[in-house]
């Protein structure tokens, strides 16, 4: 599962520090107006749009810097199965939700939340491509490398779940929506898990990452009402679940691949 990038750590957190700074900076005017019970305005919405190409900023500003831009992003080619997969693994883990949450007999208002509002259809191409680049582009190889794809994933979920604190404040919250925020606390690292998995097997192939990325947007959990439990926490439980099978798979394989390694010397 190694890789020719740098595995430097200090190079992860630069270029956590930068995608942080850019994505929070961004984003500021558009959380104070909100906070203020105001309609931002329309500069402020440019630059809210601008925030979510900070992982993507940082990693190609780094990846030049360090001459690794065919590393980060020259990396497509794998068979047709693994994108397709990667869309349907987090649909499907959210179609079990929902399918459990209605034979539970708990409130379920929609199965589905497709993308319908403009907003929500740029995102669903905007944010894969603004963040996985980033994320498993830049960031995922470096932390592989350095502490293995079963920590390393954790850390990258950490990581990209606190990113999202830029996104906390929300006109729908009329301020901080801790309820989003810590449900993606606690899902992102075994969401991470997952992608990984699928990440690995199709090559680490950008495909693969933007369509697992993508698949969030097409059925966002977020929407869902916040007095539908069941749902959320059946979710959250699946979650990490596929997670827990997705480390087992990775760990499984890193000892193969350290085995081989040492039949070969």
């Amino acid at each position: 599962m190694s890789d020719n990038t740098n595995s430097t750590p200090g190079n992860v957190w630069t270029y956590y520090a930068l995608a942080c700074a850019i994505t929070w900076t961004c984003s500021l005017p558009c959380a104070s107006a909100w906070l203020r019970g105001e309609q931002p305005g329309g500069a402020a919405v440019a630059l809210a749009g601008v925030s979510a190409l900070g992982p993507l900023i940082a990693a190609f500003a780094l990846a030049w810097r360090h001459r690794e831009l065919s590393a980060v992003f020259g990396r497509w080619r794998t068979p047709l199965v693994w994108p397709v997969l990667a869309l349907l693994v987090p649909l499907g883990l959210r179609w079990l939700a929902a399918a459990l949450t209605a034979l539970s007999g708990a409130e379920l208002s929609q199965w589905t939340y497709p993308p319908v509002e403009p907003a929500r259809v740029a995102a669903l191409f905007v944010l894969p491509l603004g963040e996985e680049f980033g994320w498993r582009g830049f960031a995922y190889p470096r932390l592989e490398k350095r502490y293995g794809p079963v920590l390393g994933s954790v850390i990258l979920g950490l990581m990209w779940g606190a990113w999202h604190l830029a996104y906390g404040i929300t006109p729908q919250a009329r301020g901080f929506d801790a309820f989003v925020f810590l449900e993606g606390m606690v899902e992102l690292p075994f969401y991470t898990l997952i992608g990984t998995w699928l990440f690995e097997r199709g090559a680490r192939s950008m495909a693969v990452a933007l369509a697992f990325h993508a698949a969030a947007h097409l059925n966002h959990i977020e929407l869902a009402p916040r007095t539908e439990l069941v749902f959320h926490a059946l979710h959250v439980a699946l979650v990490i679940l596929a997670g827990c099978i997705a480390a087992r798979q990775l760990r499984a394989a890193a000892l193969q691949g350290a085995e081989l390694r040492v039949s070969a010397a």
